[in-house]
C-alpha cells in the first residue's frame, strides 16, 4: 500500500472539487493523500470510526455488508466516484466494507476538511453542500435499486 501526495489540480478532476478556487483547494491537497491497495485490500471496515473520505482514482471498490456470515455488495464503484460521505456525520462509523477488486489507488481526504470547504459560507460552501447531497442522493438511490433487484432474487455487484 503505497502513499503518495495529492495536488489542486488532481481534486479538481473529481466532481465534488470541480470548479472551486486554488486557494480553497490548495488546504485540501495539502492534507489529502494518495493510497494504492492490492487486490480484496480493506480500505474501511463496517463499524469502524474513520475520518477520512475517498475518491476512487483508479480500479473498483466494493461496499459490501455481512448477511449471514456473507459478504453481500451492496454498490461497485468505479474512478471519480467518492465513498464515505456518511462519515461527515457526528460520531462517525463506517456505514459498509470497503474493499478493492483488483489493484486500485483512492485519494483520502480528511472529513473535517471537506466540512470545513461546506460550511465556509458563500457560493463555495452552498456548492459544496449541494454537491455532498447530490452524492448522497445517487447512493441511496443505487442503494433502493439493488435492495429491489435483491427483492426480485437477483443480485448484481452494482
Amino acid at each position: 500500500m503505497a502513499h503518495g501526495p495529492v495536488s489542486v489540480d488532481d481534486l479538481r478532476g473529481l466532481g465534488l472539487f470541480a470548479g472551486l478556487p486554488d486557494d480553497e483547494l490548495a488546504p485540501v491537497a495539502d492534507a489529502a493523500r494518495r493510497r494504492s491497495l492490492d487486490d480484496r485490500e480493506v480500505l474501511a471496515r463496517r463499524g469502524d470510526q474513520d475520518d477520512r473520505v475517498a475518491w476512487v482514482m483508479a480500479g473498483r471498490i466494493t461496499l459490501s455488508l455481512d448477511q449471514d456470515g456473507r459478504a453481500v455488495v451492496v454498490m461497485t464503484l468505479g474512478a471519480g466516484d467518492m465513498l464515505g460521505w456518511s462519515l461527515l456525520r457526528e460520531h462517525a462509523v463506517s456505514l459498509t466494507t470497503a474493499r478493492a477488486v483488483g489493484p486500485a489507488e483512492v485519494v483520502e481526504v480528511p472529513a473535517d476538511r471537506v466540512l470545513e470547504l461546506a460550511t465556509s459560507g458563500g457560493a463555495t460552501g452552498r456548492l459544496v453542500v449541494r454537491r455532498l447531497i447530490a452524492a448522497a442522493a445517487r447512493d441511496l438511490d443505487a442503494t433502493r435499486a439493488q435492495l429491489l433487484r435483491r427483492n426480485e432474487g437477483v443480485i448484481s455487484a452494482g
